[in-house]
């Protein structure tokens, strides 16, 4: 038995970040996820060939302007927008290393909303 996915409905099971821009290496290239949780991420200006329900690995996850981290992570694409270069991945299995990587990168994202919300 199949399952109907509403389009409206927010499927989304972690809390999506932006900030900071984390970036990871598909299919060797480099991409700016500007969309991204502890369950995958989104990239825009996505030039590769995935598409829906590729599976593949990635093997480095950083932030922007600071070095690449090795890490050993399964995904698939969930979505791809040709027409608008998106590309939605899942990650299927993160090892310990991404795992501490977002959560650092997490908890400086709640470092900057905080700074920007000014004293309590």
């Amino acid at each position: 038995m199949t399952t109907a996915i509403d389009p409206d409905k927010d499927q989304r099971r972690h809390e999506r970040a932006g900030v900071p821009v984390i970036t990871v290496t598909v299919d060797g290239a480099l991409y700016e996820a500007v969309n991204w949780s502890f369950g995958g991420f989104l990239i825009k200006e996505y030039a590769g060939n995935l598409t829906p329900g590729s599976l593949f690995d990635i093997k480095e996850i950083g932030t922007v302007g600071r070095k690449m981290n090795a890490v050993d992570v399964r995904a698939r694409v969930t979505r791809t927008n040709p027409g608008d270069k998106e590309l939605v991945v899942t990650f299927l299995d993160l090892d310990g290393r991404a795992y501490k990587l977002l959560h650092d990168f997490m908890t400086e994202r709640m470092r900057i909303l905080k700074e920007k919300q000014g004293p309590a």
